[in-house]
């Protein structure tokens, strides 16, 4: 396959949603492109900013924030993509994300706060909120939210 459809493929996929240059060129490869010689077309692509890691991992954040994850499985899954660990910090740091209210938000949503008094129900609810993302603060503010409600 010529450049000119690794360049059509490639502004395709960027044009659906932003991908990490790791995830573009993952799916570029797993749809028969050799990608040796390629690194003109992304650094190309970077200039013309439809390929910008930055934005990719602050939009994932947000996204994934606003379906209740926490920031430790958001940080797991960019470092998957492979995201840059600067960028991973910038995009889990962003002002607009508080990680305390997602984690309240969610446990709100998923639990009843009467049910949290009995020790198996918060057990339980820990695990969920934990495997979510959310860290051990988070979740102990969470709960005392919680039981303040009640």
């Amino acid at each position: 396959m010529s450049q000119a459809d690794l360049k059509q493929a490639a502004l395709n996929l960027l044009s659906r949603r932003d991908h990490a240059k790791a995830e573009l060129k993952q799916k570029l490869r797993q749809r028969g492109f050799d990608l040796s010689g390629s690194e003109a077309l992304f650094l190309q692509l970077e200039e013309w900013g439809y390929l910008d890691e930055a934005r990719f991992a602050l939009s994932y954040a947000r996204s994934r924030a606003l379906r209740g994850q926490g920031p430790a499985k958001v940080r797991q899954e960019l470092r998957q993509r492979g995201v840059s660990s600067s960028l991973i910090t910038q995009a889990i740091e962003q002002e607009e994300l508080d990680w305390w209210q997602c984690c309240l938000e969610l446990a709100q949503r998923r639990f009843d706060a009467q049910l949290l008094a009995d020790y198996a129900a918060r057990q339980k609810a820990w695990r969920f909120l934990s495997g979510r993302g959310f860290d051990r603060d988070q979740i102990h503010y969470a709960f005392e939210e919680l039981s303040r409600s009640e």
